[in-house]
């Protein structure tokens, strides 16, 4: 493509079928402005996508090729469907779900990290290409977050299927959502989503932890602020909701874990201070592998942040120690699943 021409986004029709609408047209803006940039970064951006075209759309024909999970199949005297496929995830625990999964279901979770490298890859080339690409750059964000919370939601889901205290009604629900995700893994947008629980991330993502004297009032306002839901907030603040879940919330706001808390409240005490600054903070939990979010954190950090609350609450819920035995999102999601939301 000489420089200067505006590609053709037909050339790339392969590609786009491997995202839902709106994210492939926020794709093709960071073809139409290669013309109006400097020509080795309009080269750079274009091999980006030269990449993902000989990566992308391979896995995602790959992942179409198999059978759809909604449909009947016969192998020797056994018939899988939907029903048999729910009973057999629903019968799975945390370390062999993947064992019941179908071939579909293994590759859109592969293709959903080749999804985001290529994206992250394209952000770096479009944050490096000037004020002319910032537009671009903005789109692909929301992209890189948009894929970022729908694998959370996956594995939130997942979550309620394979914790073994569920009951088996509230694991066929959970069942039932992920493979509807998986039969269209690839044109299902993350508005599909509960947007309860996606307000609340997006929210999250611009709430800066203050900490003070870790009620999380600030950061419940700033989060209310920041357009979170109030569904997702009333949840968690509503008379009869358990010291597990208010615990739960507390993780959430703070992105620490319940015994992080726990310490900080010592040390607090220890201390005679009523309030704690974030510099105190990283100060007590030097001992942690993480450090504190003090900024305002990324999708991906708070999907680390999930997977790190999970993990403390699943290591409660079998040791019977003190402390929420789910994640806040982790509560509210079985809360949707049993009111059908």
């Amino acid at each position: 493509m000489p420089f200067g021409q505006v590609p053709d986004p037909q050339e790339y029709g392969s590609l786009w079928k491997c995202f839902p609408p709106l994210e492939a047209r926020r794709l093709m803006e960071a073809l139409r402005i290669l013309p109006e940039l400097d020509p080795g970064a309009a080269e750079e951006i274009k091999e980006v996508f030269q990449q993902a075209m000989r990566s992308l759309p391979p896995v995602a024909e790959s992942i179409e090729a198999c059978p759809n999970v909604l449909e009947n199949q016969r192998l020797g005297n056994r018939v899988r469907n939907a029903k048999s496929l729910i009973e057999a995830l629903c019968q799975s625990d945390n370390g062999n779900i993947e064992f019941e999964m179908p071939t579909r279901a293994i590759l859109g979770r592969a293709f959903i990290l080749a999804k985001l490298n290529f994206l992250k890859a394209l952000g770096y080339a479009l944050e490096n290409a000037g004020d002319r690409a910032s537009s671009a750059a903005q789109q692909v964000k929301e992209t890189i977050s948009d894929t970022i919370f729908s694998k959370l939601a996956e594995e939130l889901l997942t979550a309620a299927i394979s914790n073994p205290h569920n009951p088996l009604d509230l694991k066929r629900l959970a069942a039932q959502e992920l493979l509807r995700m998986w039969s269209n893994r690839l044109q299902v947008p993350v508005g599909e989503f509960p947007p309860v629980l996606l307000s609340a991330w997006k929210a999250r993502g611009k709430v800066r932890a203050m900490y003070g004297t870790l009620m999380g009032v600030t950061e419940l306002f700033n989060l209310i602020k920041e357009e979170c839901e109030s569904r997702f907030v009333n949840y968690f603040i509503r008379d009869h909701a358990t010291s597990d879940e208010k615990e739960a919330f507390q993780e959430f706001l703070f992105a620490l874990s319940y015994e992080e808390l726990e310490k900080l409240r010592a040390y607090m005490k220890d201390h005679n201070v009523h309030v704690i600054t974030p510099s105190q903070v990283k100060e007590v939990l030097t001992d942690r592998v993480h450090a504190p979010l003090l900024g305002d954190p990324s999708a991906e950090q708070i999907y680390n942040s999930y997977c790190r609350r999970r993990l403390r609450a699943d290591y409660r819920a079998m040791s019977g120690v003190p402390g929420p035995k789910k994640t806040a999102e982790g509560y509210l999601m079985e809360s949707l699943l049993r009111e059908g939301k």
